[in-house]
């Protein structure tokens, strides 16, 4: 995941080992504040509307999820019809957030019926009004943002670097991992949920997006003090000429450090306890998660 996003491919264990425990405090605060709003509504186990409820303000997030359930049930259906069982091998990846309807080899077209979220005002009537064209607009906006990225990304990879960054690509915490998971997250002991839900899929997604915009901030911030070494006057670096036949190659740029990580992660917090925080018994609760658009931010759990 922070290869695809820009980091070398040999990252230091410090590193990994610092995400990975950033992201797990992460999802211990997801899950505690899924499992008091299932509280409050008198049920035992959160469901998938509690954890989405989280990032609500999100509205290409939310577009996003919509979508990937909404495709879940159509595999899951058009695989029932069929006299196949449900497949649990799908990985919940950035090219699944596409178009509302697919045409099948038959040229049928398949159109994708949109997800209800129970604080949609849509939810509250019976009758259910059309969906328009402006449906997937903001799906669309961030998806072609995210290429664009990608584009800019891999544009000066060789073959088997983009065949190495198309392969990672697909990286998933939860993608035949799901016991681990499980127990890496606490779910059974700080929250559950019951087991037909789309929990882990949508804690996959959000995982995913917690790595990149840790990466890409600490990216920035690295970026940020090469620029500053360059153009210092009391630089450590050497000065790089124009570049000759007898040149050396252009130094190679060094895998993020832990400091990068723990800099970046104060970076996302302080952006959003400019604001009025939402406290919970005294502690501030912030959710840390990435934009759809590869813009890292963070959601507030109000």
């Amino acid at each position: 995941m922070m290869y695809v996003s820009g980091e070398t491919l040999d990252p230091s264990t410090e590193t990994i080992l610092l995400i990975e425990t950033l992201v797990q405090q992460q999802v211990f605060q997801m899950l505690k504040q899924s499992q008091e709003l299932a509280w409050r509504r008198g049920a035992r186990f959160f469901s998938n509307d509690d954890l989405i409820f989280q990032v609500r303000n999100d509205s290409a997030r939310i577009e996003r999820i919509r979508n990937f359930l909404a495709w879940k049930a159509v595999r899951k259906s058009t695989k029932d019809a069929d006299g196949k069982e449900a497949t649990d091998d799908f990985v919940f990846g950035e090219d699944d957030a596409g178009a509302g309807s697919s045409q099948d080899a038959t040229g049928s077209t398949t159109q994708i019926l949109p997800v209800s979220l129970p604080w949609d005002v849509e939810s509250f009537y019976e009758v259910q009004v059309p969906v328009n064209e402006h449906h997937g607009e903001l799906i669309g906006a961030a998806s072609l943002e995210k290429l664009r990225k990608n584009d800019e990304r891999t544009q000066d990879m060789t073959a088997s670097e983009y065949a190495t960054w198309s392969q990672y690509r697909h990286a998933s915490f939860t993608w035949r991992k799901a016991k681990r998971f499980r127990e890496w997250a606490g779910l059974g002991i700080i929250a559950e949920h019951k087991p037909n839900d789309d929990v882990l899929d949508i804690l996959g997604l959000f995982t995913s997006d917690m790595v990149k915009s840790l990466t890409i901030e600490a990216l920035k911030i690295q970026c940020g003090e090469i620029e500053r070494r360059e153009y210092s006057m009391d630089s450590s670096y050497e000065k790089q000429d124009a570049g000759g036949l007898f040149s050396p190659p252009p130094r190679a740029r060094n895998p993020l450090e832990a400091r990068h990580i723990r800099q970046a992660f104060q970076n996302l917090q302080s952006r959003r306890l400019r604001k009025t925080p939402f406290r919970t018994r005294g502690r501030v609760a912030y959710v840390l998660v990435g934009s759809s658009a590869g813009i890292p931010f963070m959601q507030r759990t109000d």
